[in-house]
């Protein structure tokens, strides 16, 4: 049976635990990825000028194609920063010590697939969506701002309700 002792991820079950992040977490957050992904390409179209009836516009996906291209990103980016976590293993610019893995190779690794995940997640859109590989870059752009101005946004609403509280 299902109890919230499932969801610690040093439960006794951990098959019950990656069932429920499959279940819950995954499908909610392909959700808000894929109003995010409707919300650039709409930002995208006001960006670039391009009318209701223009042909250039990029058309918004439905949110089942937005979390399909969202969940095919994922793999592809989760495929990427496993080779690139393990050449950075085995390079030596990730290394684990008694203080944990060395955050510095870890953030100039997680740098280096920036790009790739951009290129990536353009390309998916390109060959999803009736448009160039270019405007498909101008969407991953938009989503790349919005997702910026939310952490900015959450960060703040964070840091006010820590001062609020007094826990600083």
């Amino acid at each position: 049976m299902f109890d919230s002792s499932m969801l610690v991820l040093g439960a006794a079950n951990p098959v019950a635990v990656m069932l429920c992040l499959l279940v819950v977490v995954l499908p909610i957050g392909l959700l808000i990825g894929a109003v995010i992904l409707r919300a650039s390409v709409s930002l995208f179209n006001k960006f670039a000028g391009f009318d209701e009836d223009s042909r250039y516009r990029v058309p918004e996906p439905s949110m089942l194609n937005g979390m399909g291209m969202l969940l095919l990103s994922t793999i592809a980016n989760a495929i990427f920063g496993f080779l690139i976590g393990a050449i950075g293993g085995a390079t030596g610019m990730i290394q684990v010590g008694p203080e944990g893995v060395d955050r510095g190779g870890e953030m100039l690794l997680n740098l280096v697939s920036l790009p790739v995940s951009f290129v990536i997640f353009s390309a998916i859109l390109s060959s999803m969506l009736p448009t160039t590989f270019k405007r498909a870059m101008g969407v991953v752009l938009c989503q790349y701002l919005i997702a910026l101005a939310l952490a900015i946004v959450i960060g703040l609403l964070f840091l006010l309700v820590v001062m609020a509280t007094g826990a600083a």
